[in-house]
């Protein structure tokens, strides 16, 4: 399985998430992402290289929604133009606090281990009983702090 999420950046913080999906993991992140962007407006995403469409500029001119990916290699050539690493580094910077929101759930619950887990009943009860305590968590320590 696994866990997509949009998250709204928060300066000096994990990211809120708007959006919590969960596939089988076969599943492209370019098709989810294809099933939700319709719902998504007035945003500026960065993600990965899937998350780029080729009707990308009639989605931003449509919904004001902006994908941002980093660049990647082109297959056998092992050097990046400069402007191209430069770019990967700054949308990788941005993507920082996401990729730290999926450590600290991993962290916080241990998600990635269903090794004892025997039937899809069972994953989908581990796998949404772990993100509901994260989030019951992560909210509990929000409204404390």
């Amino acid at each position: 399985m696994r866990v997509h999420i949009i998250g709204r950046r928060q300066p000096g913080s994990l990211p809120i998430p708007e959006y919590i999906g969960v596939t089988g993991a076969s599943d492209h992140d370019g098709r989810i992402f294809d099933q939700i962007r319709p719902q998504l407006h007035n945003k500026e995403l960065y993600g990965d290289k899937p998350y780029q469409q080729p009707d990308a500029e009639a989605v931003r001119q449509a919904q004001n929604l902006t994908v941002l990916a980093p660049v990647k290699k082109q297959k056998g050539n092992s050097i990046f133009k400069p402007q191209d690493q430069w770019w990967s580094i700054v949308v990788a910077r941005v993507r920082q606090p996401i990729e730290a929101l999926f450590a600290w759930i991993e962290e916080k619950t241990g998600i990635e281990c269903a090794s004892k887990v025997r039937s899809y009943k069972e994953l989908m009860v581990h796998v949404f009983g772990k993100l509901a305590a994260a989030l019951f968590f992560w909210n509990f320590l929000r409204v404390s702090s």
